[in-house]
C-alpha cells in the first residue's frame, strides 16, 4: 500500500533524514521491521492530521501520533473540562477543570512533544468550520460523539479525496474503520441515517479503556497510511467487545446511490 505522504525527492541523498535527537528519541520504533525505518519516521514529520474531538477516543489518538512524531495535529473541540471527563481523557487532568479544552490539550501534547506543530479549533465541528478544519490536513481522524458533526467531516473528506479514520465507542463496544474516498465506502454508505435516539453527547455510557483502544488502533491507521506500512481498514469494519473479549472485522460495501460517494454524486470533486 503506498504512503500518504513521501519525503521529499529533493533532499541531498548523503543528508540524514533524521536528527540525532529524532534518532534517539524514536529509536524504538525504529527498531521494528515493518515500521520502514528513518524513511517512514521521516513522512510522519512530514504529515499533518486534524483530529475531532480529543476526548477519551480522539485525545488518545492526539496523544499517540505525538508521540510517534506526527509533523503537525490541528484539535478540534469546543468547551471546557468537566469533571466527568476525568474518566478517560488522557489529555485533561484534574487541575484542569473549566479550562477551554484546546488551552489544555495543546498544553499537554507539548509536554509531550515539543516538536509538534498544533492548531487548534475551539469549537466543535459544524457545516461552518468543517473546510478550514480538513483543508488544512493530509488526514482526518474522526473521534467525535456525534452524527451531526461525523457527516460533516465525512462529506468534506469526500469532497477533498482526504482518507478520513473513523472511531467510535458505546459502553464496552468499540468500532474504527478507514474510508479513502473513491477506494472504499464511505460513513453516509455506513451509517446512512443517524439513529434516532442519538441526540447528545451523553446518551452513551464510556468507560477509559474501550475509548483508549479505540483511539489506539485508530493512531495506528493513521501511521500506517502515512508510512504505507501493513494493511489498514479500508473497506472493513473492526469491531470489538470487551464485555466478551471478542474482535471480528465486517465487510463493508459501497453504495451506488449514496447522496456523498455515490456514483451519482457531484461532490466528488476536489474543492478549490
Amino acid at each position: 500500500m503506498p504512503p500518504i505522504n513521501l519525503v521529499e525527492n529533493s533532499r541531498n541523498s548523503t543528508e540524514p533524514l533524521l536528527s540525532e535527537a529524532e534518532l534517539e528519541r524514536y529509536s524504538r520504533q525504529l527498531q521494528s521491521e515493518t515500521f520502514g525505518g528513518q524513511r517512514a519516521q521521516a513522512s510522519l514529520r512530514s504529515a499533518s492530521v486534524a483530529v475531532s474531538r480529543c476526548g477519551g477516543v480522539g485525545g488518545t489518538c492526539a496523544m499517540l501520533l505525538a508521540r510517534a512524531g506526527i509533523g503537525k495535529l490541528v484539535l478540534a473541540h469546543g468547551g471546557r473540562v468537566l469533571r466527568e471527563n476525568l474518566n478517560r481523557m488522557h489529555l485533561a487532568y484534574t487541575e484542569d477543570l473549566n479550562r477551554p479544552y484546546t488551552e489544555a490539550f495543546e498544553e499537554k501534547l507539548r509536554a509531550i512533544n515539543p516538536d509538534v506543530e498544533l492548531t487548534s479549533i475551539a469549537q466543535n465541528i459544524g457545516e461552518d468550520n468543517v473546510d478550514e478544519f480538513v483543508s488544512g490536513a493530509d488526514i482526518v481522524a474522526d473521534g467525535a460523539p456525534l452524527f451531526e458533526e461525523r457527516y460533516a467531516m465525512n462529506g468534506e473528506a469526500v469532497r477533498r479525496r482526504k482518507p478520513l479514520v473513523s472511531g467510535a465507542m458505546y459502553d464496552l463496544e468499540g468500532y474504527v474503520t478507514t474510508i479513502v474516498p473513491g477506494e472504499t465506502p464511505c460513513l453516509a454508505c455506513i451509517y446512512p441515517v443517524r439513529p434516532d435516539y442519538w441526540i447528545d453527547a451523553h446518551v452513551f455510557p464510556v468507560l477509559g479503556p474501550i475509548s483508549t483502544i479505540v483511539g489506539a488502533i485508530m493512531a495506528m491507521e493513521v501511521i500506517k497510511l502515512v508510512t504505507g506500512t501493513g494493511e489498514t481498514l479500508k473497506g472493513r469494519l473492526w469491531r470489538i467487545d470487551l464485555q466478551q473479549n471478542v474482535a471480528r472485522q465486517f465487510i463493508v460495501k459501497r453504495r451506488e446511490d449514496c447522496e456523498v460517494c455515490g456514483s451519482k454524486a457531484s461532490q466528488l470533486s476536489t474543492r478549490a
